[in-house]
């Protein structure tokens, strides 16, 4: 009934599937996030989405990996009634993706049209200039898994439903040098360096 209340499974000590088929994700890395804006790769053949992807580090949640992994063997059963491609799934190795962030985890890719809710950790609405989460922090993610089947193909996706802010993380790509650090203070002037009237040529 539309009504019933909602009820958790927990698959692991980070993912609990809820009755009504979302499934939210614990203290997971936000990668690529495009909360605030709808973004698409391609404008000019794809509609803009809202989208992020959620890092599973493969030594520190291994058990939610697993846990995962059994669940979306069973959705692909129940809807395909076996397997699908792995490129065809929201939930991929990030092993060999050349994104050095992903290569010790598993990425869970979710996107939707409408805006997702993005909390703080005390449940206060965060707006893209807050600056609270970014590429890098920690977050719990709300999900919900969809099965594709139409003339684009088969496949396994996810909507994005819900950001809450954990903790703060490295910045991903945050290794480039400041000004601070690349430049000194300026403490006279300096002349043009055209000082015998020629033009310079290549």
């Amino acid at each position: 009934m539309p009504n019933d209340p909602i009820t958790v499974k927990k698959l692991s000590a980070n993912v609990d599937l809820r009755s009504d088929g979302c499934i939210l994700l614990r203290n997971v890395r936000l990668s690529y996030p495009h909360l605030f804006k709808a973004w698409a790769k391609n404008p000019e053949k794809e509609k803009a989405k809202f989208s992020a992807r959620f890092l599973i580090d493969k030594t520190t949640h291994d058990a939610d990996i697993k846990a995962l992994k059994k669940h979306i063997a069973g959705l692909m059963e129940e809807h395909f009634k076996g397997k699908i491609p792995s490129d065809k799934l929201f939930f991929r190795d990030g092993e060999g993706s050349a994104k050095p962030e992903q290569e010790n985890a598993w990425s869970v890719s979710a996107s939707e049209d409408r805006r997702p809710d993005v909390i703080n950790r005390d449940k206060s609405r965060v707006n893209e200039e807050d600056d609270i989460v970014y590429a890098g922090c920690y977050v719990n993610a709300l999900i919900r898994p969809w099965a594709q089947k139409n003339i684009h193909g088969k496949r396994l996706n996810a909507n994005l439903l819900a950001v809450q802010f954990v903790k703060d993380g490295a910045r991903f790509g945050a290794d480039r040098p400041s000004a601070d650090e690349a430049f000194g203070e300026v403490t006279e002037d300096f002349d043009d360096g055209d000082d015998d009237g020629d033009d310079d040529k290549w």
